[in-house]
């Protein structure tokens, strides 16, 4: 990738994040929030702390032992002074009896709204929270303080214009950018590419020495190799021309002459033993039709004797005929 793209590649994700987040409030609402559950935990916390102060002040254990009504709705009218939020705030004693209240017609009735019976509570009426709270002296309950306050929740919201310094900001972003990845891209990539060649040498360099050393030792056995195979080629060629020699002179020997002539009469021998051997044959056939004749001849003589017999059995017979009708009666 060359310096003019990366630096332009750059500078567009740079415009079009700043683009983004430009425009952002616009087509993404921002939804009124209201952490509820964080707010009601906050109040609680409030309600709880105020209460545990006011139920643990001595001043209050004094009063409340006292029956001062006097001191405790100072107490009172202090707070909601303090606290416009605050709607009631009221003392009971030991019997719930209400002896100090914000408001006049609770005093002297029993409130049983929320009894914390020796433990803290505070729970949530229609937006109203009220807490009650023991007030102890060592372990014995001497009275309650109960709290009831309204609080205003606020509902936070997010601003949905747009902020031109964004736009500018990126706009800047995208130029410096561009410009820094022009001018130092050539020199990241001919260092990358300078380093990454020095990395390669000291990786392959000893391989490759290795490699040519073993090349060289190759080549070496190779060679022998190559001088074995040209010294034994020649060798062979030596040998050749030895039979070859060697044959010559057994074919021009009287013995190999006489061992050919030999041969010649023995294929001649064998042609004439071939002629007799079909002459023989031709006799054999030739006696077995002689035979089947005999045997013809021979069957045809039985015959006639047979003949002669029958013949000889009747002129016999015509014979003791004649001599029976010669013979006197």
């Amino acid at each position: 990738m060359s310096r003019v793209t990366t630096g332009i590649v750059s500078a567009i994700l740079i415009l079009v994040l700043t683009v983004f987040f430009y425009l952002s409030p616009k087509f993404i609402g921002q939804k009124p929030v209201n952490g509820k559950q964080a707010i009601e935990e906050v109040i609680q916390k409030r309600i709880m702390d105020l209460g545990n102060f006011i139920a643990r002040a001595t001043f209050i254990q004094d009063a409340i032992i006292e029956n001062d009504e006097a001191k405790l709705n100072e107490i009172i009218i202090a707070m909601k002074e303090n606290d416009p939020e605050i709607i009631n705030v009221f003392f009971t004693n030991d019997k719930n009896k209400v002896i100090a209240s914000s408001d006049a017609s609770l005093l002297g009735t029993e409130y049983r709204s929320l009894n914390p019976a020796g433990s803290n509570k505070i729970i949530e009426r229609a937006g109203v929270y009220e807490g009650g709270f023991s007030i102890n002296l060592s372990t014995k309950v001497i009275g309650n303080f109960y709290i009831q306050l309204k609080p205003r929740i606020p509902e936070f919201k997010v601003t949905s214009s747009s902020n031109p310094i964004i736009l500018i900001a990126g706009i800047v972003i995208a130029i410096l950018s561009f410009i820094i990845m022009f001018f130092m891209t050539g020199s990241i990539e001919s260092r990358l590419v300078e380093e990454i060649n020095i990395r390669q040498e000291e990786v392959f360099m000893p391989k490759i020495e290795e490699l040519k050393s073993k090349q060289s030792a190759a080549q070496k056995v190779l060679d022998e190799i190559n001088q074995k195979i040209a010294e034994g080629e020649n060798r062979i060629k030596e040998l050749e021309a030895i039979y070859q020699e060697k044959k010559r002179e057994f074919e021009s020997s009287p013995v190999v002459q006489s061992v050919e002539k030999l041969r010649e009469t023995e294929q001649e021998l064998l042609k004439r033993l071939e002629v007799l051997k079909t002459e023989e044959n031709r006799l054999n056939n030739e006696i077995q039709l002689l035979a089947q004749k005999r045997e013809e001849i021979m069957s045809a003589l039985e015959a006639e004797k047979k003949e002669e017999a029958r013949l000889r059995e009747k002129l016999d017979l015509i014979k003791r005929k004649i001599l029976h009708l010669e013979s006197p009666t």
